[in-house]
């Protein structure tokens, strides 16, 4: 493989533009990942109606939709074409998908014309709050302000060594108001609901470096919920990262090793267990969202895992339901997707 290189934060033109110095035949990955999960409430244990959308530097552009329907289409060999000017960006995949974001970030539309793959049809959102890094920085996008909790000279593993310093994350929408309006294979799949839009990037396939990572995503009453939490491969220590917003003012963005801090600090468990009949595992149900700020308030969400699409051995994705807010204050509901990322083949260990 060829080497790469990772643009700065502080070098890059546009926060949701191109952060890796593309050479072919490189091992470096990038991709700008959007989903959107109506509002209405589900009947039963369906899930509500959504869609994701990813547009892969290294692979194609593929669709997943309403939890139930999946389709992929693109070009091969990093076909994708980034264009930017100041913070707006266009990025085109061959002729049949491109998304636009515009206004700093504020504005997210996606276009579909790939009538040969069952797909026509447009995203639009609005965000809630400001575009971020995931620690709190407004020029670096690595975790590596995390290590600062370890003893000087502390060796890290190949793993940790470019999950800390080699991997970023440019979440430029958190929360929005999302219009969905597709057909998909001849169905129509549009709905009103909620948003989010960030993009990753790193020099090594997530695959290489991660052993498992759980991300989730909510927007419950007034609140934008984003946290993970990535063990990566011959570690031990685990990185997590947290942001809460509330009418669109964050109230935390931070990343940090679990356990070295009380205050400024994000949890994501899982509880329960559920088999998942089709690959023999145990997996779990959902989880619960806990933070404290800086200032010791807490806030705590529930949430439950309704239907999952994909479901492999080394990649489960969830659509679900959410609960929550600050601690002994009013409660809100809403809805949530979340995600297991497994290379290492991990067991689920809920609570």
């Amino acid at each position: 493989m060829l080497s790469t290189s990772i643009v700065s934060g502080t070098d890059v033109e546009s926060f949701d533009g191109q952060y890796v110095d593309r050479i072919a035949n490189s091992s470096a990955m990038e991709w700008w990942y959007t989903q959107a999960v109506s509002t209405a409430a589900p009947e039963g244990d369906n899930a509500p109606a959504n869609v994701v959308i990813s547009f892969n530097q290294d692979t194609n552009t593929t669709l997943q939709a309403s939890s139930s329907r999946q389709t992929t289409w693109g070009c091969q060999n990093r076909c994708g074409d980034i264009r930017t000017h100041g913070q707006n960006v266009v990025g085109t995949w061959g002729t049949s998908g491109l998304f636009v974001t515009a206004s700093n970030t504020s504005h997210h539309s996606i276009f579909v014309n790939a009538s040969e793959h069952g797909v026509l049809g447009s995203l639009m959102m609005l965000s809630n709050a400001p575009h971020h890094y995931g620690c709190n920085s407004s020029t670096d996008p690595h975790f590596s302000s995390a290590l600062s909790a370890l003893p000087q000279g502390t060796t890290l593993s190949p793993g940790e060594e470019i999950a800390y310093n080699q991997f970023g994350w440019a979440n430029a929408i958190s929360g929005s108001s999302a219009s969905v309006n597709f057909v998909v294979n001849g169905e129509p799949l549009a709905f009103s609901g909620h948003g989010y839009h960030d993009g990753k990037f790193g020099t090594q396939p997530l695959n290489t470096f991660v052993d498992s990572w759980y991300w989730l995503n909510a927007q419950v009453g007034p609140y934008d919920v984003v946290v993970s939490r990535q063990l990566p491969t011959n570690a031990t220590r685990e990185l997590t990262t947290g942001y809460l917003a509330r009418s669109g003012v964050v109230l935390q963005n931070q990343c940090s090793i679990q356990g070295t801090r009380g205050q400024d600090a994000s949890t994501l468990t899982p509880y329960g267990a559920a088999l998942d009949s089709g690959n023999n595992a145990t997996v779990p149900q959902g989880f619960v969202v806990e933070y404290t700020l800086e200032d010791g308030q807490q806030y705590s969400f529930n949430v439950t895992g309704l239907v999952q699409n994909p479901s492999t051995a080394v990649y489960r994705r969830w659509v679900g339901t959410v609960s929550g807010g600050a601690v002994g204050e009013t409660q809100y509901e809403g809805t949530s997707v979340f995600e297991w990322l497994n290379p290492g083949m991990n067991a689920s260990t809920p609570a």
